[in-house]
């Protein structure tokens, strides 16, 4: 039976967190990650934009994400960024190539969250089973849907940002009119709430359904309150490290790729140290995460000498390592 969270169980939750996430290879999965994400952003992106812009205008829509991408990265990376978006939307051709462009264009998204989906399922010791090839092609099917799923549920994101973004704007000439010295620090504030609320419920969705395993909502929304205060704290020091150390500097034409590359390998170290304490926090204190029907817990252990398969097969002692000459 789990035990009830309390404050002073924190240290030990965090040191537990801390030792899984280096046993896990997390820097390397981050590296991937962060290769992977390069390639798939300025479509994701793209299907971002159009899918929200359906709704409302696509340029306020695009205005906004790039007013975002400024925030986060250097200038020139989000210019190389929007170059990219603007490249993809003008290849635009009919027929069996406007086809080919668009199932290409969904799969380079999506290849980002199926990465992303993999690396938490090896965090969370968990593994696929596939029965043949039917069951890889059923396997590639259901990740690609529910990549594609949880894009849209980005644009859903960013359209409610933008429609109480919007809301803010129209009141602020009034709240200045009536209230000078509040009305900057207060929409500021609300501005803060927004986007951290809007951050916390995009990793819960994350914890919660992209990874094989059943998770309750109770323990997705601790990892994801945790995991999104550390994104926005990152944010700001990582938005500090660029702009003075400017780690592109030394690379010359390529820089602006390489910001880009820091900002996400960072960040993808915080969604792994949330998703990793999430898994904690639910083992120790919460429901256990619990492997789908299509899904297995796998673990890693240290064979004794002398009992691998091989070993026995050979007959051979084990190597001690020692040489003498």
């Amino acid at each position: 039976m789990a035990s009830h969270f309390r404050f002073s169980s924190l240290p030990s939750l965090l040191s537990t967190t801390v030792g899984q996430f280096n046993e896990n290879n997390s820097l390397r999965l981050a590296a991937a990650l962060s290769y992977n994400a390069v390639l798939s952003l300025p479509p994701l992106l793209l299907i971002v934009i159009t899918a929200a812009g359906a709704l409302f205008d696509q340029e306020a829509i695009q205005g906004q994400v790039y007013a975002q991408l400024n925030g986060l990265v250097s200038p020139d990376a989000a210019k190389t960024i929007q170059d990219s978006i603007n490249s993809f939307n003008q290849q635009r051709q009919g027929g069996m190539s406007a086809a080919l462009g668009i199932g290409t264009l969904i799969f380079t998204a999506t290849t980002f969250f199926v990465t992303l989906q993999e690396s938490l399922n090896s965090i969370w010791n968990l593994r696929v089973k596939t029965d043949g090839n039917a069951g890889v092609v059923k396997q590639f099917v259901r990740d690609r849907v529910l990549s594609f799923g949880l894009i849209l549920s980005i644009a859903l994101l960013l359209l409610i940002s933008f429609v109480i973004s919007a809301t803010l704007s129209f009141f602020t000439g009034y709240l200045q009119r009536i209230m000078p010295d509040v009305a900057v620090v207060l929409i500021r504030l609300v501005d803060f709430v927004l986007s951290f609320s809007i951050t916390t419920v995009l990793f819960a969705l994350i914890y919660r359904f992209l990874p094989d395993a059943v998770i309750r909502w109770r323990d997705v929304w601790v990892g994801a309150l945790f995991t999104a205060g550390l994104f926005v704290l990152g944010k700001y020091l990582l938005t500090f490290y660029i702009s003075t150390a400017n780690p592109g500097s030394a690379f010359g034409a390529a820089g602006s790729i390489i910001v880009l590359l820091v900002w996400i390998y960072y960040s993808s170290l915080i969604i792994f140290f949330g998703a990793e304490l999430t898994q904690q926090y639910a083992d120790c204190y919460g429901a256990h995460v619990v492997p789908k029907a299509h899904a297995v817990r796998i673990e890693v252990r240290e064979v004794p000498p002398g009992e691998s398969l091989e070993e026995q097969k050979t007959g051979r002692p084990h190597a001690e390592g020692r040489w003498r000459g």
